[in-house]
């Protein structure tokens, strides 16, 4: 169910919209909604970006298992190559340490 909702808008803000709207054939209307729902979109991709980070920091805390940077840099290496390279080994964490380039 479709709710009515006002905003304050600058003279500005306004204008522009009115100038993007006519550009891309929409109404005003029809580009504020659409322009909010990206944006909602995307906050909510973002924090689900963030939410998988934690867990993946998490599952690594708990696991105490990482790959190191260049070990995984050879083996994708080899794999876009064709070859068919064994997973490389994994090491315990150490969260005292820097995390170096590979």
């Amino acid at each position: 169910m479709a709710v009515t909702t006002s905003l304050k808008l600058s003279d500005a803000l306004k204008a522009t919209i009115a100038q993007v709207a006519a550009l891309e054939g929409k109404s005003a209307h029809a580009l504020m909604v659409d322009t909010l729902q990206a944006a909602m979109d995307d906050a909510l991709a973002r924090q689900q970006f963030y939410a998988d980070g934690e867990a993946a920091y998490q599952d690594t805390l708990q696991s105490n298992r990482v790959f190191r940077a260049e070990d995984v840099k050879v083996h994708v290496l080899a794999r876009a190559r064709g070859d068919k390279p064994l997973a490389p080994n994994p090491v315990a964490f150490d969260a005292s340490q820097p995390m170096l380039k590979a």
